[in-house]
């Protein structure tokens, strides 16, 4: 059994931008000791489906529902906008909005018809980049007031060329993503 999810890379140039902005997040979080987990550089990415565990079956399922997104088009997503669900009053993960939410929702569609079953949520998709989760108490107002600088600003852009399946190992440290499986998106069709 493995812990899995589906997840869209972001390009270093926007993982980059996105660390500046956790910099400029990270006082709101210091009322408690650590009441913010912050997203490690190397694991920013676009979450398509999480998969939570799932067996070496199930894998297989998940990747011929991964082949069926070959022959899609790559495309540049937009960073815009800090947000939080389930709301700025009471967060529980931290935000970064995406532009184009059409072409991500179409990639979710499409594996989302043959493993819709296999994480048992029923929330609606929403496509966005998690920069943090909180666990504790973080400043509102001078979270209110960081968001309210970053509103309508392009963060940064990514090109989305490929979907990765990712085992998710978790640790003292946090947590460790490795590549399982990947399909390539077409480039030429730009």
């Amino acid at each position: 059994m493995i812990r899995a999810f589906i997840a869209l890379p972001v390009e270093e140039a926007a993982r980059a931008a996105l660390r500046k902005v956790i910099d400029e997040l990270r006082p709101v979080g210091m009322g408690a000791k650590q009441s913010v987990r912050w997203v490690e550089r190397d694991n920013i990415h676009l979450t398509l489906k999480f998969l939570n565990t799932i067996d070496e079956q199930q894998v297989k399922r998940v990747t011929g529902a991964m082949d069926s997104l070959k022959g899609m088009k790559a495309f540049r997503i937009e960073l815009h906008t800090i947000g939080a669900f389930p709301s700025l009053a009471r967060p529980r993960v931290l935000w970064i909005g995406i532009e184009q939410q059409e072409q991500v929702k179409a990639l979710f569609d499409k594996l989302e018809v043959s493993i819709h079953d296999l994480n048992g949520e029923d929330r609606p998709f929403t496509a966005h980049i998690t920069i943090g989760r909180v666990n504790g108490a973080v400043d509102n107002q001078g979270l209110e007031k960081i968001i309210k600088v970053w509103d309508d600003i392009l963060i940064s852009s990514s090109f989305v060329d490929r979907v990765v399946l990712f085992q998710s190992i978790l640790g003292s440290k946090g947590a460790v993503y490795r590549p399982l499986y990947t399909v390539d998106l077409n480039k030429e069709a730009l």
